[in-house]
């Protein structure tokens, strides 16, 4: 558990937190409210998404919950308006929304492909594209998207996942100098392999243990460790920085296939 946070920088602001009702999309919420934030959390998964406002026991007001499939444009639109009109305002976008696909170019199924950019790639863009028409109109707004150390750095068997978050990455520096303008910012977070349940379920023991191998730091990272880096995106204090890329993978990349474990000393 994190340590308990001081800092109020979102105090009277309102974030729209997309696949918010688990892994990264669900730490980022946490992380915001803790700050002080009003939240609405969008996602697929009805069930769980009452589950999670349950759980997270704001006062009324502070977190509201929108059932939203980011592939479907006219629901989005629906999803911003009404998380808009219930909040007064949405200060900062989160898309967090996403899913994974294992198999290569060799064996992904059209379907298997379509889907995962469809949900990856242009639900980011619907959900951008809805958000920053409004906020354009305050000329103000922070958007955060979540890309993925796969989009620059590819996996085998991973063409689909690999594609969408390129595509994340690409989309988020063009909205940037798009936005940049009316005074809205789009950055985007690249995680290496963190601690969820995606992950947990992709990711066998070799798997694992070559990961863990490879990174310098030696162990995978925590969801609340991208929620901080999600945090600081979307805070004032990164009111200067604009389409950039945010790497949160404990050096793996950095590293490559060349770092040696054995001369870590935190191992």
């Amino acid at each position: 558990m994190s340590e308990p946070i001081a800092l109020a920088r979102f105090a009277g602001k309102t974030a729209l937190v997309t696949g918010g009702a688990s892994g990264l999309g669900l730490a980022s919420a946490r992380r915001l409210l803790r700050e002080g934030a009003r939240v609405a959390l969008a996602d697929i998964n009805a069930h769980a998404l009452r589950n999670v406002v349950k759980e997270l026991a704001q006062p009324p007001g502070h977190v509201s919950q929108h059932m939203l499939d980011v592939t479907d444009a006219a629901q989005v639109e629906a999803v911003v308006q009404e998380a808009w009109q219930t909040h007064g305002a949405i200060d900062v976008l989160v898309n967090s929304a996403g899913i994974s696909y294992q198999g290569s170019v060799l064996d992904t199924p059209i379907e298997a492909w379509r889907r995962v950019l469809d949900i990856n790639l242009s639900g980011s863009y619907l959900c951008t594209q809805a958000v920053a028409r409004r906020m354009v109109q305050r000329r103000q707004g922070r958007i955060v998207m979540i890309a993925s150390i796969s989009g620059q750095q590819v996996w085998s068997g991973r063409a689909a996942y690999c594609a969408s978050k390129g595509g994340v990455l690409a989309l988020a520096k063009s909205c940037a100098i798009d936005l940049a303008p009316f005074g809205i910012t789009v950055n985007s977070v690249s995680p290496g392999p963190i601690e969820t349940a995606q992950t947990a379920a992709l990711h066998g023991p070799v798997i694992r243990q070559a990961i863990v191998h490879a990174t310098p730091m030696a162990r995978y990272g925590q969801a609340d460790e991208v929620a901080d880096a999600i945090a600081f995106l979307a805070s004032d204090d990164a009111r200067f920085v604009n389409g950039h890329d945010l790497v949160v993978d404990g050096g793996l990349t950095s590293a490559a296939i060349l770092y040696d474990l054995k001369q870590n000393p935190q191992a």
